[in-house]
């Protein structure tokens, strides 16, 4: 049986979210379903030619690498195959509205991936700062979301099988080998500052405590996977300190502070989601990867 073939970006107007979208529509020939606020603004965003693009495509004997490149010189930005639909994640009706939609134009077991990117960030730096309106958006945003995605495209994973999948050549899988072809993966972009065992400087209350929240709903969403026999995985990602609108204030958002050199860790969001995408490439077994948090270079983060 064929694998599913839609990968379902959640916050892909900009920064990583629209990254992602722009590799897997680039680097496979799986259908990719943009989700945002504005669907025009992020289709002709995604669809840029003109844009920086961390892919190469004119590597050595024709492989594929990364490095500095136009979008121009991706093998294919076919429009055809990105779908772009209107979401506020704020929006309980307006995800499963998505969700539906998604089910009636490409059927309901073609789920292949779902990434949850959409964020959001107000750093408090002591107790005086906190503020319940915006700690209550922040869990909206970091918490709420990823969960009432899941509800709503859980749903469009493939049934259960009596027996596990096999795996599918490369060349017959429309991931082209950048998702497992046994399974789905169902991603939610956390951060190392929601691990309760890594705090070590305390502070950024809301948007720690948002992400420990979303961490558990991972964790929780993996057993239930395990336990409908579903071949699927839930994972937790941290990216590094990614350069972009949400860590203006101390990164200086894209391109960074002038003058400022990257720190260890520190990304642009094409380099970000190259990482991210090669972390789910290794992810090959649904029960040992499966309720585990990943940092960009694949290890595991304490929760």
């Amino acid at each position: 049986m064929a694998p599913p073939n839609v990968a379902v970006i959640v916050g892909s107007s900009q920064g990583l979210g629209l990254h992602l979208a722009r590799s897997y529509l680039a680097r496979t020939d799986l259908q990719v379903v943009s989700l945002s606020r504005k669907p025009s603004e992020a289709r002709n965003a995604i669809l840029d030619t003109k844009a920086a693009s961390p892919l190469n495509l004119n590597g050595p004997n024709g492989s594929k690498k990364t490095g500095e490149a136009d979008a121009a010189n991706m093998s294919h930005l076919e429009g055809s195959r990105l779908t772009n639909l209107e979401v506020d994640v704020r929006n309980e009706e307006s995800l499963q509205q998505a969700a539906s939609e998604v089910s009636k134009k490409f059927g309901d077991s073609s789920l292949r991936l779902l990434f949850n990117v959409a964020g959001k960030l107000t750093p408090e730096k002591n107790l005086g700062q906190v503020e319940y309106e915006e700690m209550l958006e922040q869990f909206k945003i970091n918490t709420f979301f990823p969960l009432l995605s899941f509800k709503h495209f859980v749903p469009l994973l493939p049934k259960p099988v009596s027996t596990p999948n096999q795996p599918v050549s490369e060349k017959d899988d429309p991931a082209h080998g950048l998702l497992p072809s046994t399974h789905s993966i169902l991603a939610s972009l956390s951060a190392r500052v929601g691990s309760i065992n890594d705090n070590e400087r305390g502070g950024w209350y809301s948007y720690r405590a948002s992400k420990a929240a979303q961490n558990m709903i991972t964790k929780s969403l993996s057993r239930e996977l395990a336990n409908r026999n579903l071949a699927a995985l839930a994972c937790a990602l941290h990216p590094g300190t990614v350069r972009s609108e949400l860590s203006r204030e101390f990164t200086g958002g894209p391109g960074g502070m002038k003058g400022k050199e990257k720190k260890e860790g520190e990304f642009e969001a094409d380099e970000a989601a190259n990482n991210l995408i090669e972390v789910l490439k290794g992810l090959h077994d649904v029960k040992g990867d499966n309720g585990k948090f990943y940092d960009w270079r694949g290890k595991e983060v304490p929760w």
